[in-house]
């Protein structure tokens, strides 16, 4: 019988050409590497792989192996993930990927909460752009991301949607564009922007030259702001020691604006808004772990709507 850790090492030799980055991926040593293909190679009576100077190329025995090899390792994830349904959240496991902003409202809270309830529950949480997070829901890196719709339709996966409301432009109380009673959009545009790399949605609305504010990507066409960053938190220091305009909701900047180091620009079209919600696979069963977080997320983002909305009425 062929050990399924034999085929994850040719799968994974196949996929990168090379034994060290192979070796380096399934955090192997590399001559241990060597050792288990050939090991598996005398084993079927076939050389599987054709070495040349720093790379490999599968042979035809090798690319029969390897097709069915991949066959064989996703029957066997599919396995032990419905175990894991069928272990509970008791000790089960909960895989997400979070864009910035969703992460800095409800994300990080909702894990917070379900550890809280479930503290035996095995946590792993990356945050990434929206790109990044759709592409670790397509390659089955997370059950869910949350993320902005706009990458759930470029990829095929399902959403549902969370939150649609409305960000607005924060800056030093001595800014100059704090006591402008309307702000265009030239005039923001003129101060460098500390946001997410913006959507289509948002995009579609900036203009060519969009000033100090940030560049458009030649090769996405996206509109990358002049200081992208993945922590929201850090948007708001920047803000407080220079010209920057953070781009916000009301509730991230809340603890600034009533220690009054931050202030709102007079500036909130109706395309400046959030649109993220849940992305997952088609036809892919969640595990109970991840089934009580996306609850949790879904009663946090219910609270915050009404906190914004409080906010609403305090500072505009």
């Amino acid at each position: 019988m062929i050990p399924t850790q034999k085929l994850a090492h040719v799968v994974a030799l196949t996929e990168h050409r090379n034994f060290r980055e192979a070796a380096g991926a399934l955090h192997l040593t590399q001559p241990a590497l060597s050792r288990s293909i050939q090991t598996l190679e005398a084993m079927l009576d076939v050389q599987l792989f054709d070495r040349g100077h720093g790379s490999v190329e599968p042979t035809a025995f090798g690319r029969v192996v390897v097709d069915r090899a991949r066959g064989i390792l996703d029957e066997i994830a599919e396995l032990e993930h419905e175990i894991e349904l069928l272990k509970g959240l008791g000790t089960g496991t909960l895989e997400v990927s979070l864009a910035p902003y969703p992460s800095a409202l409800s994300g990080q809270r909702a894990v917070a909460r379900l550890l809280a309830a479930h503290p035996e529950i095995q946590c792993r949480v990356r945050v990434a752009g929206f790109h990044g997070v759709a592409d670790d829901v397509s390659r089955g890196q997370c059950e869910v991301g949350i993320a902005d719709l706009e990458a759930a339709r470029e990829r095929g996966l399902e959403a549902e949607a969370l939150a649609g409301r409305p960000l607005f432009l924060f800056a030093r109380p001595q800014h100059p564009l704090i006591d402008q009673r309307h702000c265009t959009l030239e005039e923001v545009l003129s101060y460098p922007w500390a946001a997410i790399r913006a959507p289509s949605r948002i995009a579609e609305h900036l203009p060519t030259d969009t000033g100090r504010a940030g560049r458009w990507d030649l090769e996405t066409g996206e509109f990358v702001p002049a200081l992208e960053v993945d922590v929201v938190s850090d948007f708001l220091v920047l803000a407080r020691e220079s010209d920057i305009l953070v781009v916000a909701t009301l509730t991230m900047a809340e603890r600034e604006l009533d220690a009054q180091s931050l202030a709102i620009v007079s500036f909130s079209p109706p395309w400046l808004r959030l649109g993220y919600g849940f992305l997952s696979r088609p036809n892919h069963t969640l595990s109970p772990a991840t089934v009580e977080f996306m609850e949790i997320v879904r009663e946090i983002e219910a609270e915050l709507e009404a906190h914004e909305e409080a906010l609403r009425k305090r500072f505009l």
